[in-house]
Formats: C-alpha cells, structure tokens, sequence
C-alpha cells in the first residue's frame, strides 16, 4: 500500500537528512518538517479512501454504466420509499447495511434481496470512534454486521464500504483476515449535507459520468424525494445503471 511506500521515503529521508545536516544547526527543524509532512499526507490518507493510502478499494466500474449505492440503512421509513422506486423503474442498488439496523429490521433485508437487491457490510455499530478501534475490536464488529447478514439471508457478503470512508492499517488487517473487498465511489452525491433535493440532483448530475459509483443514503428522506429524477436523467443521457457486481467483476457473496 501507499503508506508504507511512504513510510520507507520518509525513513530514508530522515536518515539522509540527519547526515546531512547534522553540524548546520538546521537539523531539528528539516527533520521536523520531514515529519509533520508525513502527518498530513498519513491524515489525507486515512479520510480520502480513493487515495488507497491504506486499503486498495475500488471506486469506478469497469463498464461503461453506473451503480447505485445506498450506506446506512436500513431504514423502516425511507428504505421502503427508496426499494418501491427501484422496483418501478427497474433498478438494482447495492446496500451497504449498519448490521445493528439489520439486526432490528430483518424484513427490509429480505425486501432488498428478494427484489434483486445487493447486501453488503458497512459494519455493525457504525461508531463515530470506530476508526480509533483496535484491531480485535473492529475485527468483531466486522464479523458481526456479516454474521447477522449471514443469518438473515444465508449469504455472506463479500463487500464492505468503511463507515465514513475511513481506512488505516487496521482495516487493511481485517479486511484481509475476513477476505471482504473494500468499496469506495466515484461520485458522491452529498446526500448528508443539501437542503432539499434540487441540490442534491445537481450534485450528481453535474458530475455523472460512465463507470461511476454513486454514494447516496438510504436513511434520508431528501435521497429518497430526488431518486425518481435521478434515474431519469441518468437514462435522459443514455447513462445505463447496473447493479454494482457487473459493473466491477467481482462477486457479490462469498462461496459458503
């Protein structure tokens, strides 16, 4: 990964550095400035999970369409609204479960399978702290989310989207040992922060490209009012929305 290619220059550079001026009484400050560079590009990383600073994850298809994602549900008032505009107009969506809300409402996780859905692992707790885990800790609530997916639907998923698209070494660890495949996107829709829905359908179309992966939430209500409007425009444009395993060539459940 980057950051450990990082971390080898930056040990390199500190060395070098050392040596070079040792006797110039500049010493302290070009090694600290050496440092604090390698905070920001380690801070940078660690919140910008297209970087893959720490963890390879995948943010565009390799087909020319787009994928719906939805993170954080599910939810009994707007999951249902978003799952009956899918089905109208015929789309397939991935959902990027908070196993804790899967665990309370089973019945929406059998909806969004039956109807042709993707389920996915975005943890169980969705702790706001939970970048700050030890590795045993998020080991556990990694394994809990898909346990209650397992569960529930008897599949066990093989995509896991990092809550608030936070990586670090730990997740690398984990992800690796539970063999999940990190997803990030391509487009993010900004659901979580616009006023109404207008802003949010300008968000996304003025970005939309081919092979994008849009982040959208299914716990709201402004993604679920802007759905419609944004699956028209995409086919206003010609722009085709497949479900997220063909698009990227991977599958979507691990082989039990």
């Amino acid at each position: 990964m980057k950051h450990n290619v990082v971390t080898a220059i930056v040990g390199i550079l500190l060395v070098l550095c050392g040596f070079a001026f040792w006797e110039t009484g500049y010493v302290e400050i070009i090694l600290g400035l050496i440092l604090v560079l390698y905070l920001i590009s380690t801070g940078y990383g660690s919140y910008q999970i297209r970087a893959n600073y720490f963890v390879k994850s995948i943010h565009r298809g390799k087909k020319k369409a787009v994928a719906l994602t939805f993170d954080d549900g599910p939810d009994p008032e707007n999951t249902p609204r978003i799952l009956a505009i899918l089905k109208e107009k015929g789309v397939k969506a991935t959902f990027f479960v908070i196993g804790k809300k899967a665990e309370k409402y089973p019945e929406l996780l059998h909806q969004m399978d039956r109807e042709g859905h993707i389920i996915a692992n975005h943890s169980y707790s969705h702790h706001y702290l939970i970048a700050l885990f030890s590795t045993d800790r998020l080991r556990k609530d990694l394994k809990h989310c898909t346990e209650v997916i397992l569960q529930t639907l008897g599949k066990s998923p093989a995509f896991f989207r990092p809550p608030f698209g936070v990586t670090n070494p730990r997740y690398r660890a984990v992800l690796k040992e539970t063999k999940l495949q990190s997803i990030g996107w391509s487009l993010r829709s900004f659901d979580t922060r616009v006023k109404n829905k207008y802003q949010l359908i300008q968000n996304v179309i003025s970005k939309l490209q081919k092979r994008d992966i849009i982040l959208l939430h299914d716990n709201l209500s402004v993604t679920a009012d802007a759905l419609e409007d944004l699956i028209e425009h995409c086919r206003s444009k010609n722009i085709e929305i497949r479900p997220l395993p063909e698009i990227i060539n991977k599958e979507p459940y691990e082989t039990l």
